[in-house]
């Protein structure tokens, strides 16, 4: 089957699926051109351990945030007060009721604290907090916008004696580490220094909708349009009161940082559900905590950042510093270059330092996506013909046809509600489906020309094998690029929404491949008989290895896919990303470049040899290489240029790969005895389904 005669023997449908094709390009074309554009990064710094590095080494503050600005920082995450906070940074003092009346009768209590329980004014289950009168007024009025009353009685109470004190009704974690805003004076500080201010906010269990717009009226007072990055495991307001946050949010014309995560574990409860509400105002953030840090070199740490922003689309990169330097440098000097560092390879990246804004909200045109979403379904109309013809279940072109009309019948009514996310996963999965299948079936139904005159010299060999990689790798692209202008979206471009059915799109493409292969070996509709009378067969040792070996790597192959799969292997992994990462702009996907790609040279190779026997093996496990080229398009959140160039890159390294194989094929050559080729050779007549028209 060659590309031509697919034109020939389904005319209609081969033009819908150019046509979705172009316009699958024309979005991407949109696309690329938005994220050239999109390219202002910021480096945002911790102000909680940045303080720590300057107390702990005793740098002048103004002379430090000079220091940091010019290093490339733009902004300082300053987290919200809270009792607790405050008490660690000296600012306030304060006691429960119980402890007070404790302390007191073990000795005498100095100050107002002592004075109220010498009064019999405390009450052991509330908190009492002495400061500054200006301190404690702003912690009154940020702590009366998070606690409801409880049954109409005040929760807050300015207790005079001497020295003012705030009685708060209740006591426990949620009031200690209540948050009530930002303090003027901090942002004012930071801003004095030319740097951006963001608010890092922790969510309070007791929280009310009135709480909630009093809270960001105080925030919109200090006159910073924030992007909200919030602490702990779950966003402000998770989770009934989201959509409450996301209002005010949206009024105030804050953004929402968005931490990325990589484990269910570590994601942050309810991201996903404001990041929907408050769209397009969302930012992606990249850390790393303190604990991943202490792991890492900085030289390491830096090219993490690096890699965040350039290829995930990340914007804000908050940075912490190394709180466990040698005594033998300067640890804020050191810090310093560190930071410097992210800038200075981010500019040569082509990337600007400034205050990030988000990307903006895609959307796909109605025309080009009912134009994509027809090649789709008309390409997988092809697939099944062509796959059910060569299993000897041919299926009538009526039925192609109304399959393809009922998807453009669903798509019509999605386009009218505005709801396209859920088809467009849909699609972007039949898409990654078809369009493998379809080549892999094409190259290797192809008559044998390889087996000419060049099949046993090693130059021939070998440079027809690599053109034959990179000409099924070119029609299978086609599937990529359709994957990636359907789900050229926000929602996906922000990796809100992913790619559906990662494990399906690996795994059927390769099942169908090999039982195409496996019938092209058997004589016509005897296909399902022969594979019956193998599961009957006793299995021999060899083979039961064998099958256990391969069992095993499927297993983690399809471990190793998604964002959230298993680990690399150790060290020789993890050193040998390190070198591609430094040697190419975008490192290549390990299972193309090191396994897929050069199985499937090896594999034109043994077909060329007339080595049938290992042709079936060989060719699925090349396969990988193919369902993983798709799989890199749908990284919607990859911008598309470094998706393209890892893509070109495995390419290369697989081919040096796979003609390394050939060449170790041809030299043992000599170890083992070739069957003869006449009786092993493939041939027209058992690779075509009957009743295909002859090629020319």
């Amino acid at each position: 089957m060659q590309v031509r005669w697919l034109w020939a023997r389904y005319p209609i449908l081969a033009v819908c699926a150019a046509l979705g094709l172009v316009a699958a390009g024309i979005v991407l074309v949109h696309r690329y051109r938005l994220e050239q554009s999109y390219r202002t990064v910021e480096i945002t710094v911790d102000g909680d351990d940045w303080t720590t590095l300057v107390r702990r080494t005793g740098a002048d503050r103004d002379a430090f945030y000079e220091a940091l600005r010019r290093a490339g920082a733009r902004s300082v995450t300053v987290y919200a007060g809270s009792l607790k906070r405050l008490q660690d940074a000296g600012r306030v003092t304060y006691m429960t009721g119980a402890d007070i009346m404790n302390a007191a009768r073990t000795g005498p209590v100095a100050g107002p604290f002592g004075d109220l329980a010498r009064a019999g004014r405390v009450r052991p289950g509330n908190t009492y907090a002495v400061g500054p009168p200006s301190v404690l007024e702003q912690v009154r009025a940020g702590l009366a916008a998070q606690l409801p009353p409880h049954t109409g009685s005040v929760r807050l109470t300015m207790l005079e004696g001497s020295g003012p004190v705030l009685e708060i009704q209740g006591r426990g974690v949620d009031i200690e580490e209540a948050p009530f805003g930002l303090f003027r004076g901090d942002v004012e500080e930071i801003r004095s220094h030319h740097l951006a201010v963001e608010a890092r906010l922790k969510n309070f269990h007791e929280v009310t909708p009135e709480g909630l717009t009093a809270f960001f009226a105080r925030l919109r007072n200090l006159g910073e349009r924030f992007t909200l990055i919030f602490d702990g495991n779950q966003v402000l307001g998770y989770d009934l009161l989201i959509p409450d946050v996301a209002e005010q949010m949206k009024t105030s014309g804050y953004f929402f940082g968005q931490i990325e995560s990589f484990t269910a574990r570590r994601r942050q409860r309810g991201d996903l559900a404001l990041a929907q509400k408050v769209i397009p105002n969302v930012l992606r953030v990249f850390s790393l905590t303190p604990e991943e840090l202490s792991g890492l070199a900085p030289e390491e740490a830096r090219d993490k950042y690096v890699l965040a922003a350039r290829e995930r689309n990340v914007r804000i990169l908050y940075v912490r510093p190394f709180l466990n330097t040698s005594t033998a440098v300067d640890e804020l000097q050191a810090n310093l270059d560190y930071v410097r560092s992210i800038k200075d390879d981010l500019e040569r990246a082509g990337y600007r330092m400034g205050k990030a804004a988000p990307l903006p909200n895609i959307t796909v045109p109605p025309v080009w996506f009912a134009l994509m979403a027809l090649g789709t379904l008309a390409a997988a109309a092809i697939a099944v013909a062509q796959v059910a013809a060569m299993l000897a279940r041919p299926v009538s072109l009526r039925v192609l046809y109304a399959g393809v009309a009922a998807g453009m019948v669903v798509t019509a009514a999605v386009l009218a509600v505005h709801h396209v996310t859920l088809w467009s996963q849909v699609l972007a999965l039949v898409a990654a489906l078809a369009f493998p299948t379809l080549s892999l079936i094409a190259v290797f139904s192809q008559d044998e020309r390889a087996a000419g005159p060049w099949a046993g010299r090693g130059a021939g060999l070998i440079g027809q094998s690599v053109l034959r990689l990179w000409g099924l790798s070119a029609m299978t692209a086609l599937g990529g690029v359709m994957v990636a202008g359907l789900l050229s979206q926000w929602a996906f471009m922000l990796e809100i929404r992913g790619f559906l059915g990662v494990k399906p799109a690996h795994i059927i493409p390769i099942v169908v491949f090999g039982l195409v292969l496996a019938a092209a070996d058997a004589p016509r509709g005897e296909l399902w008989a022969r594979l019956r009378a193998w599961a009957r067969q006793p299995l021999l040792l060899e083979y039961g290895i064998a099958v256990i070996v391969i069992g095993l790597a499927a297993v983690f192959a399809l471990g190793r896919t998604g964002n959230a799969g298993l680990p690399v292997l150790g060290g020789l992994e993890l050193k040998s990303r390190i070198l591609l990462e430094h040697l190419v702009v975008a490192r290549p996907r390990t299972k193309e470049y090191l396994i897929g790609h050069p199985f499937m040279v090896l594999t034109f190779a043994l077909s060329a040899l007339g080595l049938r026997r290992w042709v079936l093996p060989a060719a699925i496990i090349g396969a990988i290489g193919q369902v993983g080229l798709v799989n890199s398009f749908s990284h919607i959140h990859t911008p598309l240029v470094y998706v393209l160039l890892r893509t070109l890159y495995a390419l290369i390294f697989g081919s040096i790969i796979g003609a390394a194989l050939v060449i170790l094929l041809l030299w043992s050559r000599r170890w083992w005895s070739r069957e003869p080729r006449a009786a092993h050779a493939p041939t027209r007549e058992r690779l075509v389904p009957a009743g295909t028209p002859p090629m020319r």
